[in-house]
């Protein structure tokens, strides 16, 4: 069984007059944008963030960086903050967040769709010049991502 990897998240609270809030950086993950009001709000955007960003370097075949440690984490959103002249407060906490699966091999399933959904998919696949395979593959990211986007 693979361990889970896990990377870490500064959540930085913001000043009211900025808007307030929380902005949570990932430096391993510097696409992955996200924030919230409350710190709760803000791990659920970061999770759901670093699932889309991971997932689509994994898709384009992109190199996934290895997570950093606390202090080279740490040391980085301190260097972000200062570099766009904002601050660093003192309550800025870090948080781990799990990484997704990002096994991009392709496993072999039986599923069963009733005759009718089936020969929707077809006339689908056809048009788009796609297999039943992929099709369902695509479906199935679609809906997923959607999911992460609304968590």
């Amino acid at each position: 069984m693979k361990t889970k990897q896990f990377y870490i998240a500064g959540i930085v609270p913001e000043r009211a007059e900025d808007g307030g809030g929380y902005s949570v950086y990932i430096p391993d993950a510097p696409q992955a944008a996200a924030g919230g009001e409350t710190v709760a709000e803000a791990i659920s955007n970061a999770t759901s963030a670093l699932y889309l960003a991971l997932r689509g370097m994994a898709e384009q075949q992109a190199v996934i960086p290895a997570p950093s440690g606390m202090e080279e984490v740490r040391g980085k959103v301190q260097a972000e903050r200062r570099g766009d002249g904002l601050p660093y407060p003192e309550e800025t906490v870090y948080q781990y967040i799990p990484a997704p699966g990002l096994d991009m091999v392709p496993v072999r399933l039986n599923v069963s769709l009733s005759k009718a959904l089936v020969e929707e998919m077809d006339d689908a696949t056809d048009q788009m010049g796609m297999t039943r395979s992929g099709f369902i593959a695509a479906a199935t990211r679609d809906y997923l991502d959607r999911v992460a986007a609304n968590q």
